[in-house]
């Protein structure tokens, strides 16, 4: 008889620690709340407001921004690799050991840059300036993942620009994006990531000397002139009407004849022995 009270006794407080953790991991979930898969995320791309870049105070061109959907998330928020990128080196188990950026680049970003290489992105993002803002916006329905984002490089006339890649959740949390396990866990579906530019100086080659090069008028009827600038300086290389050349000297062409010239030189040697005909016969006299 005590044999069975004491098993009962024992299944009584199995049941009970089972029910208690159970209730423990219904209040976790409960809390977090479960992520809605079919809301639609919204991916926004904006330049930091303390940017005093050259690129934020005056780059007035678009930026496009892929975005590549390299995981998926299920209902309580666990990452999983999308179906593509399972043999692509991509290692979501580092989200584990609270990683720190260096982690997540080595691991995840990383791989999966090349990864997509060559492929089609999933979505674009397109970043405008607004203002004293820049940023775009990219809706996507049932859109709940783990996105790669590649912005492409630009230029302007004085810089060119590149950005680094990275990744983002959708929907994130405050304690996915500060890794503060005190942080708010409340799933939020508009998301918010910084693009920031590396700016290199536009470089203009400026030669020498500035002179322009006359070609034969055959191989260039209509010469144009050659403008060189660099930053608010501008140097303007005119293209003068080439001389034309003759075909057998390449002596400069007059557009006159030659035997005028033999005349006038005979002409000239005449009258030069006749003056000093005369002041020989002068002298004499």
């Amino acid at each position: 008889m005590k044999y069975f009270d004491v098993m009962r006794k024992i299944v009584v407080l199995t049941t009970g620690l089972f029910l208690t953790v159970c209730m423990l991991d219904a209040y976790k979930v409960q809390a977090a709340g479960r992520v809605d898969l079919n809301a639609t995320v919204s991916i926004t791309a904006q330049v930091g407001k303390e940017d005093s870049s050259a690129f934020a105070k005056s780059y007035n061109g678009t930026v496009d921004i892929d975005l590549y959907k390299i995981g998926n998330l299920d209902q309580v928020g666990t990452p999983l690799l999308a179906g593509d990128y399972k043999d692509s080196g991509i290692d979501f188990q580092v989200f584990k050991n609270s990683p720190k950026v260096a982690d997540i680049e080595k691991n995840i970003v990383e791989p999966a840059v090349k990864a997509v290489s060559g492929k089609q992105a999933d979505f674009t993002i397109c970043a405008s300036r607004n203002g004293d803002s820049f940023a775009g916006t990219a809706k996507i329905p049932s859109g709940a993942g783990i996105y790669l984002y590649i912005p492409r490089p630009v230029k302007d006339q004085e810089h060119s620009y590149s950005f680094v890649p990275y990744i983002i959740f959708a929907p994130t949390s405050d304690f996915i994006a500060s890794g503060n396990a005190a942080g708010d866990d409340t799933w939020k579906y508009d998301v918010t990531f910084i693009i920031k530019p590396e700016e290199t100086p536009t470089e203009v080659p400026i030669p020498d000397s500035p002179v322009p090069t006359h070609k034969n008028p055959e191989n260039n009827p209509t010469p144009s002139n050659e403008v060189v600038g660099e930053g608010e300086d501008e140097i303007v290389m005119l293209s003068e009407e080439p001389v034309p050349l003759s075909h057998e000297a390449k002596n400069p062409k007059t557009g006159d004849l030659v035997w005028p010239i033999i005349i006038l030189s005979i002409t000239f040697l005449i009258g030069a022995g006749m003056i000093v005909w005369y002041i020989c016969v002068t002298k004499k006299n």
